[in-house]
């Protein structure tokens, strides 16, 4: 490139500071061969595809508390007399009894429902927390490679709203990360989870550590920028390379976003951030309360810690030292400032454990039935559905147990999104977002819903 265009370009006003960095990405993605397919099946402008899967919600917001490693439900949400060695505590709904680990979110509930027969075949975590994530068994949802988790799709379904005009991360996720958590598979990268790893600093390297670039400085830099991209773009392209261009366009658009302030808890008054309290729950639940009052359409909170089978009284105890207190101010503050409204709370364990206590004073895996708190939006306020034996290990009479799957309907439904709606995947095939036997729960949901599923279901 002559000099002479160099000195043109510098010249030229109408360059932009996003054009410069998407043609840095275009050409770093394309020379290091990154991203691999970006074929975008869902993303594509052939067709309004909200036609087909979104109805009418109040819902804006999901939390999703995942309590990772089997959250024993006999010790917890559903205690049983002799089964236990936890003293056992009235809760605000009347007749409904909580394990004592529990007990300040005993006074809460009233607020929620309760799912206590919740169930399914898969007994090894990553099996699990795969069904967890997605609403499918890994032999299911195993025939393609790039399944997305069910934040990406809430994620992707609400980027008709606001939060979508923008790159602004779409879902959030806290905490343990592994297998699916926060991972958008076909959907791509705009609707990937933003993890936050450090509550104290969750957005870093914004600017150098000495301060920010003087403007002048920035735009050399993005000129010059320009000016070797410039000939680059014209030899190569590709789907790695407009992959990349959205990934630096999302990179600048963050970066410059005036919603940042959101992800300082620091700002949050003095008052709300001793209900929650110091710990890294607390802080964690505060942080999601935040995102919630921001409308971040799916906030995923992963709390590890509950594979006892060893010491299973003493972990729970130390498990829930801080995090029973931070869900009853999650649920207090939520429903005082009327978010509870607009925002779905889901919490939920992979399995539950056996009732019988073995001799380390421990539990072992337990999928046959678990508890599942929902809330929030036109869920019923106090509602318990199902219930379990004396001994917690299977649904007592008269009672049926739901799958996880149809928890999962349940939530998209619940959160504006037909679970019978699909998208294509990136194989070209139709990506059902639950499997078809996947019912949702009519109990769960306003009667007018609960007909129009049996109607559908019918038809």
């Amino acid at each position: 490139m002559s000099i002479d265009r160099y000195i043109d370009l510098l010249k030229d006003s109408r360059i932009s500071r996003k054009g410069f960095l998407v043609s840095a990405l275009g050409a770093v993605g394309a020379a290091a061969g990154l991203g691999g397919s970006a074929r975008l099946a869902a993303d594509t402008d052939e067709e309004d595809p909200y036609a087909t899967f979104t109805i009418p919600s109040p819902i804006k917001t999901v939390i999703f508390l995942n309590m990772n490693g089997g959250m024993s439900h006999v010790d917890t949400l559903d205690p049983k007399t002799g089964q236990t060695p936890f003293n056992i505590v009235n809760s605000s709904i009347p007749g409904v009894k909580i394990g004592e680990p529990f007990q300040k979110t005993a006074k809460e509930l009233h607020r929620i429902a309760l799912l206590r027969t919740t169930w399914s075949e898969d007994g090894d975590h990553g099996f699990a927390q795969y069904l967890l994530n997605t609403g499918y068994r890994m032999p299911e949802g195993g025939g393609f490679p790039d399944i997305p988790n069910f934040g990406s799709v809430l994620a992707y379904a609400k980027k008709k709203d606001e939060t979508s005009a923008s790159y602004f991360p779409a879902q959030i996720t806290l905490g343990d990360r592994f297998g699916l958590v926060g991972r958008p598979g076909f959907l791509g990268v705009k609707y990937g989870g933003f993890h936050i790893g450090n509550l104290d600093r969750p957005v870093n390297h914004l600017q150098p550590a000495w301060g920010r670039y003087s403007p002048e400085r920035l735009a050399r830099r993005e000129q010059f920028l320009d000016i070797v991209n410039e000939g680059f773009k014209g030899r190569a392209s590709g789907p790695q390379v407009a992959e990349w261009q959205r990934m630096f366009e999302a990179a600048l658009d963050f970066m410059n976003s005036e919603r940042l302030a959101v992800f300082d808890i620091e700002k949050e008054r003095a008052n709300v951030r001793a209900k929650f309290g110091a710990s890294w729950a607390g802080r964690a639940l505060l942080m999601a309360k935040r995102l919630a009052e921001a409308e971040m359409p799916f906030v995923q909170v992963t709390i590890g810690g509950w594979d006892t089978h060893d010491n299973n009284k003493g972990r729970i105890t130390e498990k829930t030292k801080d995090l029973d207190g931070a869900i009853a101010a999650l649920l207090q503050e939520l429903d005082a400032s009327g978010l509870l409204k607009q925002t779905l709370f889901v919490l939920s364990s992979e399995f539950g454990r056996t009732p019988s206590v073995g001799q380390r004073d421990g539990r072992d895996h337990f999928p046959s039935v678990w508890t599942t708190l929902i809330g929030g939006g036109d869920i019923p306020r106090g509602a318990v559905i199902g219930a379990t034996n004396d001994k917690g290990e299977r649904e007592a009479a008269g009672h049926e147990r739901r799958h996880w799957r149809d928890v999962m309907a349940t939530i998209y439904r619940a959160a504006g999104v037909d679970h019978e709606g699909h998208l294509t995947n990136s194989m070209g095939r139709p990506f059902p977002f639950t499997p078809r036997t996947a019912k949702p729960i009519a109990e769960l949901l306003p009667s007018d819903n609960a007909r129009r599923f049996q109607n559908l279901r019918l038809g």
